[in-house]
């Protein structure tokens, strides 16, 4: 998988950039009532939420599900937050099997945090935060960590036990 990783990071930036391009706009006007896009669609999806989770989850004002038209601008802000997340559970994503994972560094004092661990075929994931520094690469399974009892969690947070493949750098306040 290691050596596998730059080819799907490349393959995900390139779903990125065709989901901001050519899908994100026009995509929620094929949502249903729940705010899930169609089965053709759900590459484009967050694996773990809907499109009125912007609205609804509370990263934006309650008011934007009042009416279809902030709906839809409101899913389109979903989207473009989480452009073709789909696609990093799913086709570039694998499966997470607890035991074929090992933590090998963790760490966190206040506002730093450092999470590395191998799994199988050379898989990786690197986690780290210092204030507002994110740097996350590899498959995501510091999500199936519990940081309090320092060992794997045995549920899903999406769909199925899969990892989704990440590569993010970025920093906010």
């Amino acid at each position: 998988m290691v050596i596998l990783y730059p080819l799907l990071v490349i393959a995900s930036l390139l779903a990125t950039a065709a989901a901001c391009l050519f899908v994100n706009w026009w995509a929620p006007i094929f949502c249903d009532a729940n705010g899930n896009l169609p089965k053709w669609l759900k590459w484009f999806q967050t694996f773990d939420a809907t499109c009125d989770e912007a609205w609804k989850g509370g990263y934006i004002a309650a008011s934007w599900g009042s009416t279809p038209f902030r709906r839809y601008l409101a899913r389109v802000y979903w989207l473009y937050r989480n452009p073709a997340y789909g696609w990093d559970y799913w086709p570039f994503g694998m499966q997470f099997i607890p035991n074929e994972w090992t933590v090998k560094k963790y760490t966190s004092i206040k506002s730093s945090v450092t999470f590395f661990a191998i799994g199988p075929k050379l898989a990786f994931n690197f986690y780290m935060q210092r204030g507002g520094l994110y740097v996350k690469i590899g498959w995501k399974a510091w999500g199936y960590f519990d940081p309090i009892e320092k060992k794997w969690l045995n549920t899903s947070w999406g769909p199925s036990m899969r990892v989704p493949l990440c590569f993010t750098v970025m920093y906010k306040r």
